[in-house]
């Protein structure tokens, strides 16, 4: 894909240096070359995976990436099952918080308080030293550009509520975290209430932030909520007239945190691949690939102010059950 191959390309620009700052910089680069590979569990999509291999590898030259790329939720059944079994496996995990959180309950994680943490904020990183948020996942309001003028454009959330969207709106029913974060603007009364008049609007509901962006830009929808932002600027990639709104509310955003499992079969390797993923260099890619970097030293290429970002914590995330069944009372199954 034309996104797959400007990660590549854009990648490669500065590989040649990486290869001999990485090798020389790292305390884990000899002994991660003895152990010779890393497993990697992650969400990323497989088309970031890709690039993301490429600049590990050419990085660490005798250290074989292998990665196995699931859902979050699939993910973290994975672990736990091999864990039971007795069969540690994984070295890395690299997903969103929902699953970060379960697996250090389950003492599962080890601390791993990398110096370039020092280049993250409070809200991109846990404070005992666990995970570190490679990128965040931002909700965003997307809407069509032929359709919508910008002196119509919702400044709040509130202004959704605005009866003239009634029967207009789309809501991702994959992105039910936006309640979370509505009820942590709010407070839970308010939010509640908030929430109750918004299903009122009678939004279509669909699964899938990119069919959303992509039904937006299509006109189908003028306007639709519960959309991440990275799945809006893909479809705005292909030339689709769709955007997201800067808001003047703070933005939400959910975590993808990479940490070292306890029992990593190459412990140094597994360290090794978590300091590249939050290096500057790293977090560069990532950057890249289209996604906001956590790290507060490389700048967002998709318009995020993180100024203006809150992070949805992954024990609020890991309430999966609960916001799910919030979603499908207030709003419906996807039709």
């Amino acid at each position: 894909t034309v996104k797959f191959c400007f990660a590549v390309v854009a990648s490669l620009a500065w590989l040649a240096g990486l290869v001999s700052q990485g090798s020389a910089q790292s305390a884990f680069y000899a002994k991660a070359k003895e152990e010779a590979k890393v497993i990697l569990y992650t969400t990323l999509a497989a088309s970031d995976n890709k690039p993301f291999r490429a600049a590990f590898e050419q990085a660490y030259p005798g250290v074989q990436l292998e990665i196995y790329r699931a859902s979050g939720t699939t993910v973290l059944q994975k672990i736990l099952t091999e864990s039971r079994a007795g069969a540690h496996l994984a070295d890395v995990v690299l997903a969103e918080g929902a699953a970060l959180s379960p697996l250090r309950d389950a003492n599962l994680l080890v601390k791993f308080d990398s110096p370039e943490r020092k280049a993250f904020e409070a809200r991109f990183k846990d404070k005992d030293g666990f995970w570190t948020d490679v990128y965040p996942t931002v909700h965003s309001i997307p809407y069509n550009t032929k359709l919508v003028a910008q002196q119509d454009l919702p400044k709040r959330y509130t202004d959704l509520l605005d009866p003239k969207w009634k029967g207009k709106l789309g809501a991702n029913r994959n992105a039910f975290m936006f309640q979370a974060a509505m009820l942590n603007l709010y407070g839970q009364e308010k939010g509640e209430d908030f929430l109750r008049k918004l299903a009122q609007q009678n939004p279509q509901v669909r699964d899938g932030g990119t069919l959303m962006a992509t039904l937006v830009g299509a006109g189908e929808l003028p306007m639709a909520f519960f959309v991440y932002a990275n799945n809006v600027e893909n479809v705005k990639e292909s030339g689709s007239p769709v955007d997201w709104v800067r808001i003047e509310d703070p933005l939400y955003g959910e975590p993808h945190p990479a940490a070292v499992m306890a029992r990593a079969p190459h412990p140094n390797a597994a360290r090794l691949l978590v300091e590249f993923a939050i290096s500057k260099d790293g977090q560069q890619l990532i950057s890249n690939l289209g996604k906001v970097p956590g790290r507060g030293d490389v700048q967002p290429k998709i318009g995020v102010d993180r100024a203006k970002l809150r992070i949805i914590p992954p024990e609020d995330e890991a309430k999966t059950a609960y916001y799910q069944k919030m979603f499908d009372d207030l709003f419906g199954k996807a039709r």
